[in-house]
């Protein structure tokens, strides 16, 4: 009798162990639906700052066949540092603190805005991702990865016997990622997986 008692108390432990655990999980699932939309919400965000920063201001927009190399270069430098610069202070805002994972971010800026713009000959003058369908999101405590399709708009201007033109293209681009992780009261940005040149199809990088 006794024997029966222990194991009927144990049963009753058990169950009220896995109805607790239930009910955690559940809570668990119904705070992380709950917070979906943030999600995206700062996804986008991040990726119209992307967006604006992937385009040198209108005072650098302005193509010359008859400027040298040299000085296309320069220009361009003087283009790059003012951009990353004001890139970087835009990135404190909203990504975790963490200086070598926004001098990756800036790194990243760096080589598409290389590859995309020489102030000589080319210049993109439109740059524009937008999420077109969302796969998933994976938790981890208080971190989320969100993946998703996107597609990418942009303008080149560019110089063809010494008259300007523009160029419209389109590309598609599949599982991209971002990674963001709830601190201070709010979601920030830890890394991103995008597509990250213009020009190509393999302009993939790890980080931005």
């Amino acid at each position: 009798m006794k024997l029966l008692k222990k194991i009927n108390k144990g049963v009753v432990l058990t169950i009220i162990v896995i109805v607790a655990l239930v009910i955690y999980l559940v809570g668990v699932e119904a705070k992380r639906s709950e917070e979906k939309p943030n999600i995206e919400r700062t996804a986008k965000e991040y990726i119209e700052l992307i967006d604006r920063y992937a385009v040198l201001p209108e005072e650098y927009q302005q193509l010359s066949s008859k400027r040298k190399e040299e000085e296309a270069y320069e220009l361009l430098d003087e283009a790059l540092s003012k951009q990353l610069d004001n890139f970087e202070e835009e990135l404190k805002k909203v990504m975790i603190d963490n200086k070598t994972a926004i001098e990756l971010q800036k790194d990243s800026l760096d080589m598409i805005l290389n590859s995309t713009n020489d102030l000589k000959d080319k210049v993109v003058t439109k740059y524009d991702r937008e999420i077109k369908k969302i796969k998933k999101y994976e938790f981890d405590d208080n971190q989320v990865t969100i993946t998703f399709d996107s597609e990418i708009n942009y303008e080149t201007k560019y110089l063809e016997n010494r008259k300007a033109k523009t160029q419209k293209n389109s590309q598609k681009a599949e599982d991209e990622s971002i990674t963001l992780v709830y601190e201070d009261e709010m979601w920030k940005v830890v890394y991103a997986n995008l597509r990250t040149d213009s020009n190509t199809n393999a302009g993939m990088f790890g980080i931005f």
